[in-house]
């Protein structure tokens, strides 16, 4: 039993490692992909040709997967903090309320868990849509530089 609860906690905190993992190559990738662009756009203009929108497009994926990946870390923090909240009030000592403030402390568990959720469900999203921003912006810088050069 004690195998399974340790392997249990491995696995939560290899989760949040990942995700953590994840979050940064998003950033590296898109930090790099915007960089790529600007010099690519740079060069460009020094040579006096035009410059392709799809080169301003794919930098301004990378840019949207940065921002969207900063939102998330704000609402996963938000998250964290209602769960904090909630946990907090649950750890209230119940047998000094009487029954009107045990039934508001049950009111605030379930508020703080709601919210939560929310900002959980906030953070899922925004984690997946900055994920799929820079998926499409490498694609599409693929794309440029195979039909480009």
């Amino acid at each position: 039993m004690e195998d399974i609860k340790e392997r249990k906690k491995l696995s939560w905190d290899s989760m949040f490692y990942s995700i953590q993992r994840i979050d940064l190559l998003i950033v590296a990738f898109c930090g790099g992909g915007i960089y790529i662009c600007l010099e690519t756009i740079k060069y460009f203009v020094e040579k006096q040709l035009v410059v392709d929108p799809l080169i301003k497009v794919t930098g301004g994926i990378f840019l949207l997967g940065i921002i969207l990946n900063f939102f998330s870390q704000w609402f996963g923090q938000k998250c964290n903090e209602q769960d904090y909240l909630m946990c907090d009030a649950k750890l209230c000592d119940k047998k000094k309320l009487n029954k009107c403030e045990r039934k508001a402390l049950k009111k605030e568990i379930k508020k703080y868990d709601l919210l939560s959720e929310k900002y959980s469900n906030y953070t899922k999203a925004l984690n997946f849509s900055s994920m799929i921003s820079m998926l499409i912006a490498l694609v599409l810088l693929g794309v440029f530089f195979s039909i480009t050069f």
